[in-house]
């Protein structure tokens, strides 16, 4: 899943569903669409669950780009293997 190969990941169709609309918000949430929320319903997910994922990944946005305003260097955790410090 950290390379972004949803197929290998051993998702379920509700959870790739997720992270196909997440990865959309992130990258142009203005094109977000009824119909994207509405597949989302579809594949079993419940409004607050949708407006959780859609918060988390705005507060992820924005706190990388503070970070990157104030020059808070990577982490670089995803190339040396591990989510935690």
């Amino acid at each position: 899943m950290l390379e972004g190969k949803l197929d290998e990941a051993g998702l379920t169709p509700a959870e790739r569903a997720l992270m196909v609309y997440v990865a959309q918000i992130t990258k142009d949430a203005a094109r977000s669409t009824h119909a994207d929320v509405q597949n989302l319903r579809a594949a079993g997910w419940k409004e607050d669950q949708i407006a959780e994922a859609v918060y988390i990944t705005a507060l992820f946005a924005f706190f990388n780009r503070v970070a990157d305003a104030f020059g808070v260097p990577s982490q670089d955790y995803l190339s040396k293997g591990r989510m935690t410090p």
